[in-house]
């Protein structure tokens, strides 16, 4: 009987640590990063054959794949198990079906397999973890420790659905001199409207506790950088979701056609000097929250912002996502918030903005372009981001007055954009009354083929666009985007139950 029981316990066990067992074939033969296989239409139904990085030719690397067999262990159930990965003897060389001598460089692509039970890996980096292309199978997350424990990556990213990458402090990079793309397949059935598009609007915290919204629990890692040289491209597809900076410091950062890129933390998007965001035909690049104190985008002088390219023209609208901060009548704080006010930004009567209502959510030195394809009115779009939570941890407003009416409040919007910007083909829709402030009139009337879309709260560039220079005469020193009171106050509440 003893016997009978250990030949059944053994089996059992055989057969349970088969399941893990790694098929290097079923492995390397999906479409993968290093191997994407853009001729397979069911995987890349969304290539018209304009992309860039579809083009770029890679030299045959080396490919490593986690080795889960030698490392998840039995019994855990659904709970994510934590692999130590860093010794190259926990990583197979798919070309030899034999352990790794060394661990993944920038020269090496990686695959971390499909799993059904969740796995994270983890990888000593003192200062980075390098690899070239890096594929995420399903329920695998990766993540450098140690130090700083970034990721800096060559080549190109594909996240399957729940893949997740954990950058430390210094974030995800993508850096080196190829074009190409950043996939993140969620979610799964690829209808983004069903997470972005329906205005979906929630308070930050209930009850302390965070609203987990699907863009903030999705986050597929925590900054995220871009240092190419000009004019070299990463493309994202799918709905990239960052939960802290994103910062574009070079080279061309592309969200694909229908695809999202959304920051979702206190920090903003930093376009640099001679890097450029291009926006396809219906994408987006947003926030995800509506905060009272950080910006959502800054476009240094130099930088860009477009809808298409001139060798990619838009035949569709695409879109640039603010925050709103219309709250002007919203309930005072029930606690002392003007304490954290410099004088310099009180209203000349001496009234302290509470959370800055009249700041600007957008600064704007460079320029914002689109470039239509002939015979297309299809436009950059510059409106609400259509997804938001309010307020931002401790940055934000989250007491029961302000969650109280802050869904209902109807999302108005203002940019500041600098006065040797160029802007063309450009509609700007959900602004505020002076939701547009530049230096003045003769400013605006420079920009070549502006319109204002349904959801402004007015037509009449009188009333959208105020000029600050002639607003702020002797008080030249004081920025716009903090001081300028309501232009217009209008009541944001049905019935103006608020007050």
């Amino acid at each position: 009987m003893k016997r009978t029981l250990l030949i059944i316990a053994a089996t059992i066990a055989f057969h349970a640590h088969a399941a893990w067992a790694l098929d290097i074939r079923a492995v390397t033969d999906k479409p993968t990063a290093d191997d994407p296989q853009y001729e397979n239409e069911e995987a890349w139904p969304m290539l018209l054959g304009d992309e860039y990085f579809p083009k770029q030719k890679w030299e045959k690397g080396r490919v490593l794949i986690l080795n889960l067999e030698m490392l998840l262990e039995e019994g855990k159930g659904n709970r994510a198990q934590k692999l130590l990965c860093s010794d190259p003897s926990t990583w197979i060389n798919a070309s030899t079906g034999k352990a790794a001598v060394s661990m993944p460089d920038m020269e090496t692509d990686i695959i971390l397999p499909d799993s059904e039970v969740p796995y994270i890996a983890m990888v000593k980096a003192i200062k980075l973890f390098e690899c070239r292309h890096l594929t995420v199978g399903r329920n695998a997350t990766i993540e450098p420790i140690q130090g700083r424990g970034g990721v800096r990556i060559f080549g190109n990213v594909w996240v399957r659905p729940t893949g997740r990458i954990k950058g430390g402090m210094w974030g995800m990079g993508f850096v080196g001199d190829k074009h190409t793309f950043i996939r993140n397949d969620w979610p799964e059935d690829g209808v983004l409207e069903k997470v972005h598009d329906e205005r979906a609007i929630s308070p930050y915290k209930v009850d302390g506790e965070i609203i987990k919204t699907p863009w903030l629990a999705n986050s597929i890692t925590t900054y995220m950088g871009h240092d190419k040289p000009e004019g070299i491209s990463t493309e994202v597809l799918g709905l990239v979701s960052i939960a802290d900076e994103v910062g574009i410091r070079s080279g061309t950062f592309i969200i694909g056609r229908d695809s999202r890129l959304i920051t979702t933390g206190p920090s903003c998007i930093n376009v640099a000097n001679g890097a450029k965001v291009v926006l396809m035909d219906g994408a987006l690049c947003s926030h995800g929250q509506n905060q009272f104190v950080n910006r959502d985008w800054g476009v240094r002088a130099g930088a860009q912002v477009t809808g298409g390219t001139p060798d990619r023209p838009l035949k569709r609208d695409a879109y640039m996502g603010l925050g709103y901060r219309n709250w002007q009548n919203l309930p005072v704080p029930p606690y002392p918030e003007a304490k954290k006010r410099k004088e310099a930004n009180a209203l000349p009567d001496g009234t302290i903005l509470h959370y800055g209502y009249g700041s600007y959510s957008v600064i704007v030195e460079g320029d914002l372009i689109a470039y239509p394809a002939d015979g297309s009115d299809a436009r950059l779009v510059v409106c609400w981001q259509r997804i938001a939570s309010g307020g931002a941890g401790a940055w934000g407003r989250h007491d029961e007055p302000f969650n109280k009416v802050f869904a209902k409040i109807p999302p108005k919007i203002g940019i500041w954009i600098g006065p040797d910007s160029m802007v063309e083909n450009v509609r700007f829709d959900d602004l505020r009354f002076g939701g547009i402030v530049t230096e003045s009139m003769e400013t605006f009337k420079k920009w070549k083929n502006v319109s204002f879309g349904d959801a402004c709260l007015s037509k009449d560039p009188q009333d959208l666009v105020r000029g600050y220079k002639a607003e702020l005469a002797g008080r030249e020193k004081a920025h716009p985007m903090s001081i300028l009171p309501p232009k217009k106050p209008y009541v944001t509440m049905p019935n103006d139950e608020s007050r």
